[in-house]
């Protein structure tokens, strides 16, 4: 894979692009046909914000990628951290123009927002524990806001935010269990609290997602259909909520597994 391209960490990029296009057809629904220049723009905005913030990481994580990944384009020396550098200083500049002159004020609103929060996780968020955990899950929220903001119509993608941010919440949760071992240098959740009182937690944030995963019915922002689709998500969200504290490997799979089905539940409701 091209070095800048591996930077971009496109899968994740393009799960990002898929989100904003979902949350985007939450607020408008099949008059979604009628947007494509807006969702098209937006949703290059989102790319650029990310691919951004993943090329930042590698720079600020340069030094000790060259024990823990030399393998990755900049400690291996494919790509310079001046290259790298301009890069995402550019991403980030050219996400803010677009938004400023194709989209909605509110939607620029966010897009900084965005941009701060990584910068925050970035220099000193990840190495504060739960505040990190957040930051990184209200950031997974915000793509899913930003489709409503798009067009004016936030009320209704106003509770994919929170069911995703409760939701990642969860999993970063679990993920910081997973590595326990590994994360000696880090003021990790379960590092400093436990490893129990982390799953707790996460079992916490579970329950919550639950809870709100009901509303968009009971709102009649979703119809009956997206109740079913969400009830299978939900069972999921179950089996992590249990399986997280005989392992976290498999909890963490299952949490993934559930939020894929939570973004097959919100195109349901989308399209319903």
């Amino acid at each position: 894979m091209n070095p800048i391209v591996r930077l971009f960490r496109p899968v994740n990029a393009l799960m990002a692009v898929l989100g904003t296009v979902i949350s985007s057809l939450v607020a408008i629904g099949y008059g979604i046909q009628f947007h494509v220049l807006t969702i098209g723009i937006g949703s290059f905005v989102v790319f650029l914000v990310l691919t951004g913030g993943n090329v930042m990481n590698d720079v600020l994580d340069a030094e000790g990628d060259k024990i823990n990944h030399p393998e990755r384009p900049i400690p291996s020396g494919k790509v310079s951290e001046k290259s790298a550098t301009y890069l995402y200083i550019i991403s980030y500049s050219l996400g803010v123009i677009l938004s400023l002159i194709f989209l909605p004020f509110y939607a620029l609103i966010i897009v900084i927002l965005a941009i701060s929060l990584l910068v925050f996780y970035e220099i000193k968020g990840k190495y504060m524990g739960l505040p990190g955990n957040l930051t990184v899950s209200a950031l997974i929220g915000l793509i899913f806001l930003y489709g409503g903001v798009l067009f004016n119509d936030p009320q209704k993608t106003i509770l994919l935010f929170f069911l995703a941010t409760f939701s990642n919440s969860s999993r970063e949760l679990i993920k910081d269990v997973q590595d326990y071992e590994g994360d000696v240098d880090r003021k990790t959740y379960p590092r400093v609290h436990g490893k129990k009182a982390a799953l707790n937690l996460s079992t916490f944030f579970i329950i919550v997602t639950l809870i709100f995963s009901i509303l968009p019915y009971t709102e009649h922002i979703f119809g009956i259909y997206y109740l079913f689709a969400v009830a299978v998500c939900d069972l999921f969200f179950l089996i992590t909520m249990f399986t997280q504290y005989k392992s976290a490997e498999k909890g963490q799979q299952f949490s993934k597994l559930s939020m894929i089905l939570g973004l097959l539940s919100f195109t349901v409701g989308g399209l319903t």
